[in-house]
């Protein structure tokens, strides 16, 4: 099997389901209301919103490497995110998450087989390493979701 499928499907699993853990991030976020995704709690400096936002940005980020574009990460690590005021906005952020991780999916199943072990722009990872890695960070930011939902629902503050 193209090792470029089963990279496309793991990104596609850990957002949208049926990945090894049997979590994933989008039935995590379903039921989260924007209040609950902006709170920020004194274990975390980090909301659940913030945590989707920095997931997005860096879905982006390794989609543009791929493509050639390598831009540098700011301070902010992807952090950094435009409020969220009301539902419409906290939905517009999910399905922004989702949105960014097809795209990086589809990029990742176009991207040229014998390129994938080559090093990036930078220099010090390879495309495979970079695809990879988004895989494992996705799985541990949905971590701190889930423990950040269940802080936040059980008012474990």
């Amino acid at each position: 099997m193209d090792i470029r499928l089963l990279l496309a499907q793991h990104i596609i699993d850990v957002h949208e389901g049926d990945n090894w853990t049997e979590i994933d991030i989008k039935g995590t976020l379903e039921d989260v209301s924007f209040e609950e995704a902006i709170t920020v709690i004194p274990a975390s400096p980090n909301s659940i919103a913030m945590l989707v936002h920095h997931l997005t940005f860096y879905s982006n980020k390794v989609h543009e490497r791929l493509q050639g574009i390598y831009n540098a990460i700011p301070a902010s690590n992807g952090f950094e995110m435009p409020p969220v005021k009301s539902e419409k906005d906290w939905k517009k952020l999910k399905a922004d998450n989702l949105r960014a991780a097809n795209s990086l999916a589809n990029e990742v199943k176009i991207f040229p087989l014998e390129q994938l072990f080559e090093l990036t722009a930078s220099g010090s990872s390879t495309y495979y390493k970079n695809v990879q890695g988004i895989i494992e960070h996705a799985h541990y930011h949905l971590g701190q979701m889930v423990l950040l939902k269940k802080i936040i629902r059980n008012n474990l503050l």
